[in-house]
Order: structure tokens, then C-alpha cells, then sequence
């Protein structure tokens, strides 16, 4: 029962370490390139833990996101429950990938979350979206490998199940 509830603090505390870092201030030079660390972290453990980590939980941070964001509410829950839902479809297939095949997919899953959020905003209001739009693509795709494998020696350590 006591590791159950360290797990569940552990992965408590990776969501708030990822929405800090959401909201963290960059350079203007930076702010562009920032990668999508929340649906990175919502990635890992609904791959790690799929009977804990689900839809629901990736709905919720949405939410927090919208809020956080102070965008359109629930345009970042939408994105991250239908992005938790195809990892849960996929989770057997992604452990077996090596990193560089899981860094395409979660390249591949941010880009349907930034497509979606744009879709989205585009019904509400339509501003045009520069280039620089999709660079969290790049740099998401880039982190996921540190991120995984930190995430892991981290679950593994406090014996998250």
C-alpha cells in the first residue's frame, strides 16, 4: 500500500515538474523551439502504466493546460485524450520500439496535438500561424529520448507499478 502511494506521489510530481516547465520563461529567441514537456510526460506513463495512466488523467492535465495557457477550454484536454487514447493502442507495440522509433512517434503525436489545437482555435478565431508554429515538433522529437529514459530510471528506482 505504501508503494502505491509513492508511485502515485512520484508520478504527481512529474506532472508538476512538467507544467512548470511548461510555464517556465524562455528568451524570446526560445519560447518557439519549447517542447511540449506535459504531453511528453502523459506519453511515458499512459505507455509505463497503462491500468493508471489513461485518458481521464490526460483529459485532466488538459484541462490544467487551458487554464495554465489561458486558451480556448478544452482545446489541450481534446488533443491530449485523443493523443492518450492512440498511445494506449499502441502501447504494446511502442516498448518494443527503440527510442529513435518512439521519438518519431511522439514527434509524430505532438504534431496531431499542435494540428488539433490549431484546428480547433481556427473555428473560434482565425490568426494566422507562422512557421515557427511547429518547431516544438523538432525539439520535442529531440528531448524524448532524455525524457524516457529519466522517467524510467525514475519509475524503477521508486518502484512505481
Amino acid at each position: 500500500m505504501k508503494t502505491a502511494q509513492h508511485g502515485t506521489y512520484a508520478i504527481i510530481s512529474t506532472f508538476l515538474v512538467a507544467i512548470i516547465m511548461m510555464l517556465f520563461p524562455l528568451p524570446d529567441f526560445l519560447v518557439w523551439w519549447r517542447p511540449n514537456w506535459l504531453l511528453m510526460v502523459v506519453i511515458y506513463w499512459t505507455m509505463a502504466l497503462p491500468h493508471r495512466i489513461g485518458i481521464v488523467v490526460a483529459w485532466v492535465l488538459g484541462l490544467i493546460t487551458d487554464v495554465a495557457l489561458g486558451s480556448v477550454l478544452g482545446v489541450h484536454g481534446l488533443s491530449m485524450a485523443i493523443i492518450a487514447y492512440l498511445i494506449l493502442l499502441l502501447t504494446n507495440r511502442l516498448r518494443l520500439f527503440p527510442l529513435w522509433k518512439q521519438s518519431a512517434v511522439v514527434g509524430l503525436m505532438v504534431g496531431l496535438d499542435l494540428v488539433l489545437s490549431l484546428w480547433i482555435q481556427n473555428f473560434i478565431t482565425s490568426q494566422p500561424r507562422s512557421g515557427m508554429y511547429w518547431l516544438p515538433i523538432i525539439s520535442s522529437t529531440f528531448f524524448w529520448p532524455w525524457i524516457f529514459l529519466l522517467l524510467r530510471d525514475l519509475r524503477r528506482y521508486l518502484n512505481v507499478r
